[in-house]
């Protein structure tokens, strides 16, 4: 049997037809150029209605967040995707293409999608932590997705890190996802640089690797600054849910210095660490890449529909 996979993002929606060993069979993507729920729906069954009579299920991973026992598939709040709030996109599938269809979190499809084909294949216990313009992420415990009381476990974004706040407040610059994101990495490295973060706008994350390849001190001084507070981060994830590995993933993982440097912070952390029973955080790179939300989709829709 054959799955179709959906990964609703913010600048494209990515497809594929995915086979039972989670591989890809056929795969495309079209730009998310959608201004309402209902283009959203019109668009997917477009690109469903092709392979109709060859799959058994319809999943989809999309922002904001799903609570696993809503048959609807409706979804709460929509991330940048805001006209997705309170739209039960499940139902609305399967009612159009006459498919079960399951909806799930993006983040949490990204976990499930190393669990099931990648770098958390094996684990008991593994979390997934992806550095965009925030962070996202996801635990796998015994090849189930952990999800909390309201849905909204491990929105790794959230953490705050510098608990020294204003009284009543808290202080958004110390949440991972501004610290975490890779802004916090162009900030860091522009901080070492000199450059204002007026001109620092201008910056991306190809640019700052071409920096650091080049042996530019100020630049490696920041990422690795970066690089501390992502550690910092894992070290929060590891005391807490106690993972066989945490899974760094997102476009700025591509480059190498970003793990060479998360391992050196690591080692000089941990050097000397005075509890020998709590292990250090056993960072490794997410493997599936742009393929994680959809496997992790289809992974997700086998389970809860025992197929």
């Amino acid at each position: 049997m054959e799955y179709f996979g959906i990964d609703v993002g913010g600048t494209q929606v990515k497809w594929a037809v995915v086979n039972e060993d989670y591989a890809i069979v056929e795969q495309g993507k079209i730009p998310t150029d959608f201004s309402s729920a209902d283009e959203v729906v019109d668009a997917l069954v477009g690109l469903v209605e092709p392979y109709r009579d060859r799959i058994g299920a319809i999943a989809a991973s999309v922002p904001g967040t799903v609570q696993a026992d809503d048959p609807d598939g409706t979804i709460i709040g929509g991330g940048a995707l805001t006209y997705m709030d309170k739209y039960p996109l499940g139902r609305e599938l399967s009612s159009r293409l006459g498919l079960p269809a399951v909806i799930d979190n993006d983040g949490k499809s990204c976990a499930n999608g190393e669990y099931a084909a990648g770098a958390l294949k094996g684990t008991k216990v593994g979390v997934v932590m992806v550095i965009g313009t925030g962070l996202g992420g996801g635990v796998v415990i015994d090849g189930t997705v952990f999800r909390g009381a309201h849905g909204n476990a491990t929105e790794i974004s959230g953490i705050v890190s510098n608990h020294e706040c204003a009284p009543g407040k808290f202080d958004l610059g110390n949440m991972g996802a501004i610290r975490g994101g890779w802004m916090g990495l162009r900030g860091y490295v522009c901080a070492e640089k000199g450059i204002s973060p007026e001109e620092a706008k201008d910056i991306d994350g190809i640019q700052i690797f071409q920096w650091v390849d080049a042996g530019d001190e100020a630049a490696i001084r920041g990422l690795h600054t970066y690089a501390r507070y992502v550690v910092s981060l894992c070290h929060t994830l590891q005391v807490v849910l106690d993972p066989d590995a945490i899974a760094i993933g997102g476009g700025i993982s591509a480059a190498p210095a970003l793990i060479e440097a998360i391992h050196a912070e690591e080692d000089a952390l941990y050097e000397g660490w005075p509890f020998p029973q709590m292990k250090k955080p056993n960072i490794v790179l997410c493997e599936m890449g742009n393929d994680a939300n959809i496997v992790g989709a289809v992974y997700e829709a086998r389970r809860r529909l025992h197929i």
